[in-house]
């Protein structure tokens, strides 16, 4: 009986420790970026939003530029703010190409989207002309990115 006891005691602690990943249809991490094709320096500006942390990535198309990347906190609050400002269901409707991202280099910025189901779609469109209904998320996401736009210069 005592044996029965530890056995329903450990698998109660095994299942209590498994790590929660969250709702299949939430959203696991959100990456926004824009670029620019006819460009020197650093052409292509990134950033990746998860809980807990956000990661500001930087490089140009040559090898003359040295990539810069550099991770920092992200409170909770932030992150769930981040995830409000998508609705998934107008985001995944969305045509993966919006206009004419970076033609006569006007550049192209982009949101993906990767929910803990393992469905990613990305959404790239002209630089300064979100989409309708990307509008409010891009405006944050821009914000967020200024906050870290020196983050691993020396």
């Amino acid at each position: 009986m005592k044996n029965y006891l530890f056995l329903l005691m450990m698998m109660g602690l095994l299942v209590s420790c498994e790590k929660n990943e969250g709702n299949p249809s939430e959203i696991k991490q959100l990456g926004y970026g824009t670029s620019f094709g006819i460009c020197v320096g650093y052409c292509t500006n990134a950033m990746l939003l998860k809980s807990g942390s956000v990661i500001y990535s930087r490089s140009g198309w040559n090898d003359q530029v040295t990539p810069i990347k550099c991770t920092e906190n992200l409170t909770q609050i932030s992150w769930d703010s981040f995830k409000k400002t998508v609705d998934l269901s107008k985001f995944f409707s969305l045509p993966e190409i919006i206009g004419c991202p970076d033609c006569a280099d006007g550049g192209a910025e982009w949101l993906e989207i990767e929910e803990f189901s393992g469905k990613k779609y990305k959404v790239t469109f002209e630089y300064g002309n979100a989409p309708e209904e990307l509008k409010n998320a891009v405006a944050a996401l821009r914000e967020q990115y200024e906050k870290g736009i020196h983050c691993g210069e020396s």
